[in-house]
């Protein structure tokens, strides 16, 4: 059996690589969303290029007419985008505040668990340590 200040040693250990993992995943997160959204920026912008290439080999009035009707349906699409955006997002928001705050919930209630099993624990190194004075004592 390892020593008692061993094994509260690992659990510190333990405790902050728990910590550690916790804000890494925040980065993680951010970073894999921000990777996708620069992802897809760039296929748009390449998407866009190939067409505009193709619609300059076009006669002007072809080349006129493309460059017109892709603005209204770029500008169609936007807004399109934006109100379905402004509707997701609210529900969305909605949504994750209800899961984040039950997340936070569960986080502090195993905190509190957490700790009342470090005072447990460290009572139990009391009365093991006390257990042993008195058996050295005895002997």
């Amino acid at each position: 059996m390892k020593p008692l200040s061993e094994q509260l040693q690992e659990l510190s250990v333990r405790a902050k690589k728990a910590e550690d993992d916790e804000a890494a995943a925040r980065k993680e997160a951010r970073a894999k969303i921000q990777a996708r959204a620069d992802k897809l920026k760039t296929e748009t912008n390449t998407r866009n290029a190939k067409i505009e290439a193709a619609a300059a080999s076009s006669k002007e009035k072809t080349q006129e007419q493309w460059s017109s009707l892709h603005k209204k349906v770029q500008a169609h699409n936007e807004h399109i985008r934006a109100e379905i955006a402004a509707s997701k997002a609210e529900h969305e928001a909605h949504r994750a505040d209800r899961k984040a705050d039950s997340a936070e919930n569960y986080a502090a209630e195993s905190i509190a668990f957490a700790y009342d099993a470090i005072d447990y624990a460290e009572w139990a190194v009391m009365d093991a340590l006390i257990a042993r004075a008195d058996a050295d004592t005895k002997m």
